[in-house]
């Protein structure tokens, strides 16, 4: 029992955490005013049904009495009503498609600042229970706002719509009150049992649906060098084991979702003709006429509607708290990333006009290894320090302390603003958009004429590209367009063209020959820049003044390039 209570005192703060912001934000006021306008309608729709009812039953006695008169006036009163219903519920329909959009627009806006600050985005891979950001973002948050308005509005529609009505059914026949009472209770428990197995089923549907669809982006992202291996087979299969998995899930969540609609379907026809049967002597009697029969039937399948709202709606609700936790998980990851780690398990960070180390310790995010251990060393401005080493033993781990991205460890780290550094990673990152887009990134914009960004190309040997792809506003893929060596001297390109005071190269120009890259570095060389390399060639260490070996178990060695 205390597991449940916990349970669901968690899912209570996930559900307050997710509502609540847009109603608290600078938007709360239009946020507050459309509810207020959207439960007017929805209240207001649940009296134009009722009364419609009452004149289409009117209209029907009047028929069975032949009374023309009063089948005129039910009629056209019928017909007015009904005309106002379907433009009341258009009107509904469309304020709660817009105030969905809004809701969303926020909520989204809200949880992309999250997932881009303290840099998240990229801590989040290492979480292995948070799976698929993406898929939650773009897909649970929708899911969340569509299902909590209409549940929202469709309670509360029901809780109206079953006042009003349970008094017409109580004048007409109590018996069918409690009938009604009945049989919504034991539609609930019947959805309460089942459901039991559901959950649990829908939880994990969700997951792997996002993980089939990982699957499938993974080997789009990687085709060529699926292809490259001829991997087709290994990719085939592992795709087509996530799918099964999947399979396997929504297997076994067709019997009790069947049981569910069947049992729920049978009681529904079981009761309406139970009611049926109550309310025949009574008209046969004439105590009844015609169309408060029919009426009475409506209002018992709306009374009835208002007791087993629960159980017609349980299986939906499994899938809504599946992802209240999906999002609510996600939205706690933010939270504990916002929050700073214990000092004496952390690199401190201090800003200052120079990079250097004094007694620093680099471990791995889970504190299991120790890559580098007491570190003292600075690289002086306008000059260049090389981290050489075996693979594995830590030197893109150092480059990551500079960088922020791992601070479990220990002692100091003096550098300059993050602004002021520029990083080169071995694969370029290049962005979604036009050519002149990836020569400034990571700056959106800039005041640089279309002559100098010419000129930067032809200092990185690619003065034919702007020609080559079509212009600077030329937008292709990227990716595919530019072999790996073109993308590392258009890296090189773009930090000559911001002259960074640092910059910081990982491998920068592996997929390069010795031609280039000792074009590239003697450029390098020549600029202001203080720069940080990290590269296995020997062919580096001339355009260095300091090489610090990496040696591996928290071991290293500083020594002077000109000494290799």
């Amino acid at each position: 029992m205390g597991d449940k209570i916990r349970r669901l005192r968690r899912f209570l703060r996930w559900f307050w955490q997710l509502s609540q912001g847009y109603f608290r934000s600078k938007e709360r006021w239009g946020a507050l005013g459309l509810l207020a306008l959207l439960i007017a309608m929805t209240a207001g729709v649940q009296p134009l049904g009722l009364q419609t009812n009452i004149y289409a039953a009117q209209v029907t006695t009047a028929l069975s009495e032949k009374d023309f008169s009063a089948y005129q006036r039910a009629l056209l009163t019928s017909t007015g009503l009904t005309a106002a219903l379907i433009l009341s519920a258009l009107a509904k329909s469309f304020v709660q498609q817009k105030f969905t959009l809004y809701w969303r627009q926020w909520l989204t806006d809200s949880f992309l600042g999250r997932y881009f600050a303290n840099r998240s985005f990229y801590h989040i891979n290492g979480d292995k229970e948070i799976d698929n950001p993406d898929q939650r973002i773009s897909q649970d948050i929708n899911s969340f706002i569509d299902k909590t308005l209409d549940y929202f509005l469709g309670l509360g529609s029901n809780l109206l719509g079953g006042f009003l009505y349970i008094g017409t059914l109580w004048g007409i026949n109590r018996s069918l009150v409690l009938i009604a009472i009945g049989t919504a209770l034991l539609q609930t428990l019947v959805a309460y049992f089942i459901g039991r197995i559901l959950t649990p089923l829908n939880f994990q549907s969700l997951e792997y649906e996002a993980d089939f669809r990982y699957g499938l982006v993974h080997v789009r992202n990687h085709s060529e060098a699926i292809a490259f291996y001829e991997g087709e087979a290994q990719e085939r299969a592992e795709v087509g084991a996530r799918f099964n998995r999947l399979l396997k899930v929504l297997h076994a969540k067709i019997l009790p979702s069947s049981a569910l609609s069947s049992i729920q379907l049978a009681l529904s026809i079981t009761t309406r003709l139970i009611c049926t049967l109550l309310l025949a002597p009574s008209y046969f009697n004439g105590q009844v006429s015609l169309g408060d029969f029919q009426l009475s039937i409506a209002a018992f399948s709306a009374v009835v509607g208002v007791f087993n709202w629960f159980s017609s709606n349980f299986n939906s609700l499994t899938q809504y708290a599946a992802v209240l936790k999906r999002l609510g998980s996600l939205a706690d990851y933010f939270d504990a990333q916002a929050k700073p780690a214990p000092v004496s398990a952390q690199i401190q960070t201090i800003v200052e006009p120079r990079l250097s180390w004094s007694r620093l310790t680099v471990k791995t995010p889970d504190q299991a290894r120790t890559l580098i251990q007491d570190l003292s060393a600075e690289v002086p401005p306008g000059e260049g320090l090389l981290i050489m080493g075996p693979s594995g033993a830590g030197k893109s781990s150092l480059l990551r302390a500079v960088a922020g991205l791992w601070e479990n460890g220990a002692g100091y780290l003096y550098r300059p603003p993050i602004d002021a550094i520029l990083f080169i990673p071995q694969r370029p990152y290049l962005v979604l958009g036009s050519l002149r887009r990836q020569i400034l990134y990571p700056h959106r914009q800039g005041d640089y004429s279309e002559a100098s960004l010419q000129a930067v190309l032809e200092a990185v040997n690619l003065g034919d590209l702007i020609e080559r792809v079509g212009g600077l506003d030329a937008e292709l893929d990227w990716a595919d367009v530019l072999s790996l060596g073109e993308q590392q001297r258009l890296a090189f390109a773009r930090l000559f063209l911001q002259s960074p005071r640092y910059a910081v190269l990982d491998e920068a120009t592996s997929a390069l020959d010795v031609a280039n890259e000792r074009l590239l570095y003697q450029k390098l060389q020549e600029s202001e820049i203080t720069y940080l390399s990290v590269g296995h060639r020997p062919t580096l260490i001339p355009f260095h003044e300091q090489v610090l070996d990496i040696l591996g178990g928290g071991q290293w060695r500083l020594r002077p390039a000109q000494s290799s």
